[in-house]
């Protein structure tokens, strides 16, 4: 009894009008119902979507075939059809020389024309149309097409299975002509249920305030009568609004992050010189890395130019033959400047990092990060992509330590993932040392996933750059943080196209 009394108090009068014409007739059609409510088309499927919602209304949705106009029929709501104007202009005297003129064009007159022949209602003769008796008939009378016609003035759907033997005919006559066609429509038939009934006796509509307004309250009404529930638990229909896809408003939101730590963006393209990509990085020539199978080479053309990087470029080749003046050895191989202009897609973010640190504009102290396309040849699975998302930082400063990365990856990862488990491990990287790698868990996989790699920038890479500082180092697989956060098993679904996974992800 509790829950029909909480069912009534949350109605509203369309709803209750709706429902007491249901109490009467059991079950009935949208036109139906508009006829006994007085409400309109949307405002009875509306209302009947809110009584299936709280299971006093049952809706069936059928497909029915209905009469419609083409687009050259609706230009005949509005005026004569062929036949009727030739009726008038042979009623007038008008002469077989100028009785096409009265005609928009050939084909009208040919149909009209044909129209009369087939009733037997006009004559020609020696060059001369004229209407004869039976055609004088249908001066003051319409056709059963003229009939049918005027019916479309209104804005009722005639199903073509109910219509009367006439207009039948009428439409038949009409959709040979191209004048009329048949669409199909979908039906509902509204049924109430017991509950419905049960709650249509115990309501009436004007009984409840649903709405506040300023007549209400200078008016006192509102003290002597009750307020219409709210069910805030019920269902509603779905609403598909225009968003961002969740995958770009994560990377901007990682942007955003990483602005407001401090940090300015990198950018730089996404064909890269090899010079850029690994040499400035102190990864040796003959590094497996840089073999067929691990980078994406740029067919053609080939090479790209060094000419605007010459001094940078004697430099890194002297830290490679023999350290230079690092304090290295060096890898002790004969530098190729011709390996270094080789054109690749870009492997890593840190190919950014090499090209700030060259910068005239470069800022000691100064934080810096970038969210990199990048390309590696590779098996597709739940975790690997042939082309993905780096965020890589450097910050720079005089005092940077390996204590103060653990700290900024440990808190940077719990912030954008929300895993609350963070390990670090030691690592190789060709252009950092230390080196490390940081592992998230993932609730979703069950497992660790590794997130970033990070490092301080060996004198090696720094030095030949022009850099002084020691200059801290991290790179994000930003796609497999997104996996974490949103728990997503498999990382292919981050550039999917399945409607269902885009209309369900957070706003």
């Amino acid at each position: 009894m509790a829950n029909l009394t909480k069912l009534a108090d949350s109605l509203q009068d369309n709803e209750i009008h709706i429902l007491k014409a249901l109490k009467r007739h059991g079950q009935a059609s949208n036109a139906e119902l508009q006829a006994d409510t007085k409400l309109d088309q949307s405002a009875v499927a509306r209302s009947a979507l809110w009584l299936e919602n709280k299971g006093l209304v049952e809706i069936k949705e059928t497909k029915i075939n209905v009469a419609a106009l083409t687009k050259l029929g609706k230009n005949y709501i509005t005026e004569n059809l062929p036949e009727r104007k030739l009726v008038e202009a042979l009623a007038a005297g008008v002469t077989a020389d100028k009785l096409i003129t009265k005609f928009m064009d050939a084909r009208e007159f040919n149909a009209a024309l044909g129209y009369w022949r087939q009733k037997s209602a006009i004559i020609i003769s020696k060059g001369k149309t004229e209407l004869n008796e039976a055609g004088l008939s249908y001066k003051d009378k319409k056709t059963i097409e003229e009939k049918f016609i005027s019916k479309f003035n209104s804005a009722e759907d005639f199903v073509i299975s109910e219509l009367p033997p006439e207009d039948r005919e009428a439409f038949e006559r009409l959709r040979k002509r191209g004048l009329a066609t048949s669409d199909v429509r979908t039906a509902r038939i509204f049924t109430i249920t017991d509950l419905g009934a049960r709650v249509a006796d115990a309501v009436r509509p004007g009984e409840k305030i649903g709405q506040i307004t300023p007549a209400i309250i200078k008016s006192g009404e509102w003290a002597s009568k009750q307020f219409r529930r709210f069910d805030v638990e019920a269902r509603v229909p779905e609403i598909f609004i225009g968003k961002k896809q969740a995958y770009v408003r994560f990377l901007e939101e990682v942007k955003d992050e990483l602005v407001a730590l401090g940090f300015e963006e990198m950018t730089g393209p996404l064909v890269e010189l090899s010079f850029f990509n690994n040499d400035a990085l102190y990864m040796p020539q003959d590094h497996p890395a840089r073999g067929i199978h691990d980078v994406y080479s740029v067919r053609d053309p080939k090479y790209g130019s060094l000419d605007a990087h010459k001094h940078f470029l004697k430099e890194v080749a002297t830290a490679h033959e023999n350290g230079g003046r690092t304090g290295s050895t060096g890898w002790q191989y004969q530098f190729n400047e011709k390996e270094a202009a080789r054109l690749i897609l870009r492997t890593q973010g840190t190919a950014l990092s090499a090209r700030t640190m060259m910068s005239k504009n470069l800022k000691v102290p100064g934080a810096y990060f970038a969210v990199a396309r990048v390309f590696r040849p590779d098996v597709l699975d739940a975790t690997h992509l042939v082309e993905f998302n780096q965020t890589e930082g450097i910050v720079l400063d005089e005092n940077a330590s390996l204590r103060k990365l653990l700290g900024l990856l440990a808190e940077f990862a719990k912030k954008i993932t929300g895993s609350d488990k963070v390990r670090f491990r030691p690592h190789y990287f060709p252009y950092t040392e230390p080196s490390i790698e940081v592992d998230i868990w993932s609730p979703a996989l069950n497992k660790w996933v590794e997130a970033l790699g990070a490092g301080i920038f060996r004198p090696e890479v720094t030095l030949p750059l022009g850099v002084k500082v020691p200059v801290l180092a991290w790179g994000i697989g930003v796609d497999r943080l997104f996996m974490i956060r949103e728990s997503i098993k498999d990382i292919r679904q981050l550039f999917s196209q399945d409607i269902s996974w885009l209309r369900g992800a957070k706003v």
